[in-house]
């Protein structure tokens, strides 16, 4: 029995989509499979744990000024180059008369 060539076109076609479709199946399941086993040893593990501070630890009295970002108590409440001059008894934005 002779066949066509179209006819064994055809059947190579389905052949290579069938086996295409298998290898897609198969890859799906593998993935699966690893993603299910990722889950199961992730659920025996404990959750991971914060380092804290101990109760006994000297927690600083204010975190912003040890930084230098806000001064300190102890330091001058106002900046000496922001005071006006004593001496200045007349405003600035008039003309001198």
């Amino acid at each position: 029995m002779d066949e066509n060539p179209r006819s064994r076109e055809g059947l190579q076609r389905v052949q290579i989509g069938l086996t295409g479709v298998a290898g897609v199946v198969l890859l799906v399941g593998l993935a699966n499979i690893v993603i299910d086993k990722a889950r199961v040893d992730d659920a025996a593990q404990p959750p991971p744990t914060v380092p804290t501070l101990s109760t006994n630890a000297i927690a600083p009295k204010d975190p912003l000024a040890e930084l230098g970002v806000q001064p300190a108590a102890d330091q001058a409440s106002a900046v000496p180059d922001l005071q006006p001059d004593p001496n200045l008894r007349k405003p600035m934005d008039r003309d001198p008369q």
